[in-house]
């Protein structure tokens, strides 16, 4: 395998945010590294600032600053990599995501006698592992890209190592995930020797150079020789075994039924700022790997098997995610299953991305990026307003019923949180709604219609729980004196994240190549 400046500068957002982990880690090491910890932060967010900027260069066309290239993906290191507007703008998401985590987390981790360089820098090797997934064009490359977010977030999970429900999430999320990444290099396994087996046996071969038989080029070469044929890859029992593991893998990260079990957990006791990071980081690295996959089982003419298994897999999602999140009266296990509701909303779109007419296909990746997008703020901005109005004892209000009154105490914050809830609901005019209107009517084009009215209806159910924090906050009397302790990066964050969601919910323009074209979408939906 040869490589050139071409195939660095496709990877520059994930080596860049590498390379600084390890200047942050080495900046706190330094002779007087603890007395200038207050400016890891800083230094962080500079770091992915530069490291988104440097993503979205990697697909520009050169001469036209504002012109991104075309949407085919192009191929590095010798396949295994791949360069195109999707990547690059999930690395985009990736760093915002990472920036507001890491903006909410100082003050945070100073009260609990735990800011360390190594959160920084751990933050900023998961966020690498997150974009090396949504770079990836080969399993193997998805499975190391997985373990390197992955082994980050076990550690960050258990950063609050004096407390004993942090350990305790860290454990369950090591595990299970430890678990599920042995199905998924497992299911990889399986996929390469099922797709080797096709290449040996069959008068053909790969047209491109590599010969990985874990690429995603080589296994759509594969599907669409044998499709309709004897030998068909979709009728091997190794080849399906083999996916339906890689999907198990993909679907713990997301969070996908049956396999979110960890997520409350998790959620629960992790530090609250790592909680955020994890809440989205994971599920975009995970569906830029599934959206991919997705799309290639598509390209032998069929789905074989996988179609309706993912698409129960997305129905289960969105009703068990938004049923079980009623009886939550803790606000972070709320948040967790209102998560994996999101989860089944978001798979929804990935199935339509694998439509076999184009223009579907295109219109539903690009609203499953929007849609991350603007999950990135609406779910970042209501753990931000958690650490906002902890405790000064280094306590946090968590049970849905200390928020009341909030809107009679602490306006500002008891609108940024109603912005918040409103946006996860999915009502106007937040990004939220139109994420979910870009969703439903994407996959209403590429054929989805069903799943769509599933989502539709279930969303009604999240309205409830959503809501029911708004009354709590504007309609029942305070039972608590709510201080800004911890006011500077949490309250920053959150504010950002809530303006966000107005300015992006009013005019989805303004978010440039993370919306799709709207007037296509409902022109689409209208034909």
């Amino acid at each position: 395998m040869t490589f050139n400046f071409q195939d660095i500068k496709a990877l520059a957002g994930p080596l860049f945010v590498v390379a600084w982990g390890m200047i942050v880690l080495l900046a706190d090491l330094a002779e007087g590294g603890s007395r200038r910890r207050h400016l890891l932060p800083a230094l962080t967010i500079v770091g992915l600032a530069i490291a988104a900027i440097l993503s979205v260069l990697s697909v520009v066309t050169p001469g036209t600053a504002a012109s991104f290239g075309p949407a085919s993906p192009t191929t590095h290191f010798g396949g295994g990599m791949v360069s195109d507007t999707f990547g690059a703008l999930l690395c985009v998401i990736l760093c915002i995501v990472a920036a507001l985590a890491v903006l909410m987390s100082g003050q945070y981790l100073e009260e609990r006698g735990i800011n360390q360089g190594e959160f920084y820098a751990l933050t900023l090797f998961s966020t690498a592992g997150a974009m090396l997934m949504a770079l990836a064009f080969d399993l193997v490359n998805v499975f190391v890209g997985l373990e390197i977010l992955s082994v980050s977030l076990y550690i960050l999970s258990g950063f609050a190592r004096r407390e004993r429900r942090s350990e305790e999430a860290a454990v369950k999320y090591f595990l299970l995930g430890a678990f599920a990444s042995g199905f998924l290099l497992y299911g990889t396994a399986l996929v390469y020797g099922a797709v080797g087996l096709s290449v040996r046996n069959q008068s053909w071969a790969p047209s491109l150079s590599a010969n990985s038989f874990t690429n995603f080029y080589v296994i759509g070469e594969a599907l669409r020789a044998t499709h309709g044929t004897a030998a068909s890859l979709l009728d091997s029992p190794i080849f399906v075994a083999g996916v339906a593991m890689v999907i198990v893998g993909l679907g713990f990260k997301a969070a996908i039924v049956p396999f979110h079990s960890y997520a409350p957990d998790v959620y629960e006791g992790a530090p609250t700022p790592v909680t955020a990071f994890m809440s989205v980081a994971a599920k975009v690295g995970a569906f830029a790997a599934l959206i991919r996959i997705v799309q290639l089982l598509g390209a032998g003419g069929d789905y074989g098997p996988f179609h309706n298994v993912l698409w129960g897999l997305a129905a289960a999602t969105m009703i068990v995610g938004n049923v079980l999140a009623v009886r939550q009266t803790n606000l972070k296990r709320m948040l967790a299953y209102s998560s994996i509701a999101h989860a089944g909303y978001i798979l929804v779109g990935v199935l339509a991305s694998a439509s076999h007419d184009p223009n579907a296909s295109l219109l539903a990746q690009s609203a499953v990026r929007y849609y991350l997008f603007a999950y990135t703020f609406m779910n970042l901005g209501s753990f931000a307003l958690i650490i906002w109005m902890g405790r000064v004892n280094g306590g946090e209000y968590l049970n849905i019923r200390d928020y009341n009154g909030l809107g009679k105490r602490h306006p500002l914050a008891a609108a940024a949180l109603s912005i918040f809830m409103l946006s996860l609901a999915g009502i106007p005019p937040t990004a939220g709604f139109v994420g979910k209107l870009f969703l439903f009517l994407s996959a209403i084009h590429g054929g989805e219609t069903v799943l769509a009215v599933i989502g539709l209806v279930v969303s009604a159910i999240g309205v409830f729980y959503y809501l029911n924090i708004i009354a709590a906050m504007y309609f029942r009397e305070p039972e608590h004196d709510y201080s800004d302790a911890r006011a500077g990066g949490a309250r920053t964050a959150a504010l950002i994240a809530a303006a966000a969601i107005l300015v992006f919910g009013l005019v989805p323009a303004l978010s440039g190549a993370m919306a799709p074209d709207f007037e296509a979408v409902v022109g689409t939906a209208a034909r």
